[in-house]
């Protein structure tokens, strides 16, 4: 037994001391890039990039593994080809919409970070991420100045003007809800994913003039939001926060039906 721990410990203690090394000599920009995966990227793609979060499995298709451990399919892509992924999301590259934009929500700096971080997961022989000190990538994050609630009041008279322009909006909101991949972090009616609230009930627990801010630009609420700017139009953000307020479950999940004339996603003018 003495013989055995003779043996383990000095094994664990070199492990340990590798990966202590490893952490701390890391390049700066693989380190910024593993941080932003940390707080971003896990809840999908898991800790080791494996596609195994604990978010993955409401996901169809399954989160990517990054590893390449099952399938070569991120050595073959370009760090450009990665990077525009993660700043247009799968719905802007004709992939998942499972897959968030983050080109409104992180610096051009943090996403080129993301990408040589994503390298270390995989084999990969091709060119490394080159951070030119000459021509440094933008630092500063994007900014979008929050939206006021009489620009939704505006756009609220202008485009809901009775039953029928509601009910577009309606129809056009839960397209847009689905075409966007929302339902892959949030829950509406016991389907959906687990990262974001379940907005089973937004529809009375929130007014449409927040719900419009919050989807156009979440950032201005909470910076550290893992809510992704969508960089949505105005209408289809108008069009998201109708929809929303139809959603009215009961505390069981079953949806309330609405009754015809309903006054779900009236504006609340303040005095």
């Amino acid at each position: 037994m003495k013989k055995l721990q003779f043996v383990l410990i000095p094994a664990i203690i070199l492990v340990i001391g590798g990966l202590a090394f490893s952490f701390l000599f890391e390049d700066k920009h693989v380190a910024k890039g593993r941080k932003v995966f940390s707080r971003y990227c896990t809840p999908c793609h898991g800790e080791g990039g494996q596609g195994d979060g604990y978010n993955a499995k409401n996901l169809d298709p399954h989160a990517r593994d990054l590893t390449d451990k099952g399938e070569v399919y991120m050595a073959k892509l370009s760090n450009e080809e990665i990077y525009e992924v993660i700043e247009l999301g799968g719905y802007g590259v004709e992939l998942s919409p499972g897959m968030p934009t983050w080109g409104k929500h992180f610096s051009e700096e943090e996403i080129w970070s993301l990408v040589a971080f994503i390298r270390t997961l995989h084999s990969y022989d091709g060119p490394p991420v080159k951070f030119d000190k000459e021509k440094p990538y933008q630092t500063a994050k994007p900014r979008t100045p929050p939206v006021q609630e009489a620009e939704f009041i505006s756009l609220f008279e202008e485009k809901v003007s009775d039953d029928d322009g509601r009910q577009e909006m309606i129809d056009q909101g839960k397209e847009v809800f689905s075409d966007r991949g929302c339902v892959a972090c949030h829950r509406v009616n016991g389907k959906g994913g687990e990262l974001g609230p379940d907005l089973s009930r937004v529809g009375f627990m929130l007014q449409p003039q927040f719900i419009y801010r919050w989807v156009r630009n979440p950032l201005s609420f909470k910076p550290h939001t893992r809510m992704p700017n969508l960089d949505l139009s105005d209408e289809d953000a108008l069009a998201v926060t109708i929809y929303l307020s139809t959603l009215k479950g009961s505390s069981d999940g079953v949806q309330k039906a609405e009754p015809h004339g309903s006054d779900s996603g009236t504006v609340q003018k303040r005095s």
